[in-house]
């Protein structure tokens, strides 16, 4: 009991903000290529990626056993993964009591405030002297007068704070335990943690010329943020390629979601409302809207005043939102900033973009960089498909080119979207949006065009079966150009566990593993391939 009371007497050192800042931003997982991530600033669901943070601090403690309050960090840190560097720290604890209605409330329970009324007869404010009894989700008065059910009487219009609690604040705050044997001093800390509710993704504009020989490349990252903390003048990077998380067991996600609905200060609890009609006449209802909002405050010094029942939407000033209408209320609106280039480095298989410059990284926000110069490159059009053993996949319309220097680029390409364009004589004429994956150095890339070359050009397969008793048939594929100009045709055929592809009837190339026939056909011709199947034998099931 001594230990706890000398914990609890321990002297109380908050660092503000961290003097640098540095965000490394993953993309979901379980975003399949081409998907895009949610950039829709007002929806309630949380971005699915993940960002691996790092905060110096500088702060001055004394000696022996200190509380350490880290303010600033992310909403959505993962406190469990929060590594602390050259300071020796023990019990670490992330404090989610913002300093919101609800968190002025509970902090006062049981302490006096001041309470402000509106004279029903004068409409003059009178102030007078009071007690919180209850918590926010029933709030109980008690003064002069007696104890009242503010929600209930409803005539109640502000309540005053002497000052603003040491452990409520207005930023996410992660607090560390230094021990006695702290030696205290100016201490420069380092902190590395993830977080939730990052992600990113590659966003690419390509526009064809005129005569659809070359195509005009430009590339920007689009990193997104939907925490409610806002860092300064970071380090932003982004790592590019395949890096998944642990993911949580059922009982684990099942224990995180009872733990949220029993939380008062997760976000969906936040809010204060009324249970009863105001004033005791319905009336005088004002509907079912909440008397608080469930944003939080920003950062006010105190006396800190509390509108208890402001109309419609209750409480409308001082959000802690990133910008206000006119009104006072939350925009929060994507806010879009451009910088010139990010420089691409290795991280073992994976890649990593760092923004030349530091910036800013909003809450709820949108931030797009360029990392690859404009480049023009050279491809060429093709129709092409995959022959799988007894079906043939449906024929796909390509821009075709290597990734490498000859071809215009040579540079690693972190899979997402491309919005594709085709310079006319009327002007430039958007084609569509198309997924781009992940493609290194030297690998081939298809841009798949939402056009699939029209009627004209079809891909058929034909199968005869071979001599009573054989286990094999004879295929005939064929080609047809309907169009007025020749087309390059593809087709690669694909063994399978079934079935086994020999005999070609033409020459073949060899790509990855699999034979690739390759062909020109003229206008209004075809070109056949006959081949043999067979069929092998079942396995036995282990």
């Amino acid at each position: 009991m001594l230990a706890a009371i000398a914990l609890a007497l321990a002297p109380i050192v908050v660092s503000a903000a961290p003097q640098e800042t540095a965000i490394t931003f993953y993309r979901d997982p379980e975003r399949a290529a081409g998907a895009v991530m949610d950039m829709d600033p007002n929806s309630d669901e949380p971005l699915r990626g993940f960002a691996l943070l790092e905060e110096v601090r500088e702060v001055t403690v004394p000696a022996g056993r200190v509380t350490l309050r880290l303010e600033g960090v992310a909403g959505s840190i993962v406190p469990q993964s929060a590594l602390l560097y050259d300071i020796t720290a023990g019990e670490k604890n992330f404090d989610a009591r913002l300093l919101s209605q609800r968190g002025l409330i509970d902090g006062f329970a049981g302490q006096r405030v001041t309470i402000r009324r509106a004279d029903p007869v004068t409409g003059q404010p009178v102030e007078e002297a009071g007690t919180i009894l209850s918590g926010a989700d029933a709030l109980v008065l008690k003064t002069a007068r007696g104890v009242e059910a503010v929600q209930c009487e409803g005539s109640l219009n502000t309540l005053l704070f002497p000052g603003r609690p040491v452990d409520l604040t207005a930023k996410p705050t992660l607090s560390v335990e230094l021990p006695a044997s702290n030696t205290g001093g100016a201490l420069r800390l380092r902190l590395v943690y993830l977080a939730g509710n990052f992600d990113w993704q590659a966003d690419y504009v390509g526009t064809f010329s005129a005569d659809g020989r070359r195509l005009a490349l430009s590339s920007w990252l689009t990193l997104g943020s939907r925490d409610r903390t806002r860092f300064e003048r970071a380090q932003v990077s982004a790592i590019a390629g395949m890096i998944k998380r642990a993911v949580p067991t059922d009982a684990e996600e099942e224990a995180a979601e009872q733990e949220r609905e029993a939380d008062p200060y997760a976000p969906d609890n936040i809010d204060v409302s009324a249970g009863c009609w105001p004033l005791g006449r319905t009336a005088a209802a004002r509907g079912h809207a909440p008397m608080f909002t469930p944003r939080p405050y920003d950062t006010v010094e105190a006396p800190i005043a509390l509108r208890l029942g402001g109309g419609w939407g209750g409480w409308g000033g001082g959000g802690g939102c990133e910008d206000e209408d006119e009104e006072g209320g939350c925009n929060d609106d994507i806010v879009v900033t451009g910088m010139r280039r990010a420089d691409q480095s290795d991280v073992g298989d994976a890649k990593l973009y760092t923004l030349q410059h530091r910036s800013d990284i909003g809450a709820r926000s949108i931030k797009q960089v360029r990392f690859l110069d404009d480049r023009v490159l050279k491809g060429e059009f093709l129709h092409h498909a995959v022959y799988r053993g007894d079906y043939l996949d449906d024929a796909n319309y390509s821009y075709r080119l290597v990734n490498d220097t000859a071809s215009g680029l040579g540079e690693p390409l972190p899979r997402g979207r491309i919005a594709l364009f085709q310079d006319t004589p009327l002007g430039r004429h958007p084609i569509g949006e198309v997924p781009v994956k992940e493609k290194a150095v030297g690998e081939r890339l298809d841009i798949d065009l939402p056009d699939a070359g029209g009627d004209d050009v079809d891909f058929d397969a034909d199968e005869d079966d071979g001599p009573d008793g054989s286990n094999w048939s004879r295929v005939t594929l064929t080609v047809r150009n309907d169009g007025d100009r020749p087309i390059t045709a593809e087709v690669e055929f694909a063994d399978t566990a079934e079935h086994t592809l020999s005999r070609f009837s033409r020459r073949l190339e060899q790509r990855d593993g699999r034979p690739v026939w390759r062909v020109v056909v003229p206008p209004e011709k075809e070109r056949t391939i006959r081949f043999r199947r067979t069929e092998l034998p079942e396995r036995a099931d282990y």
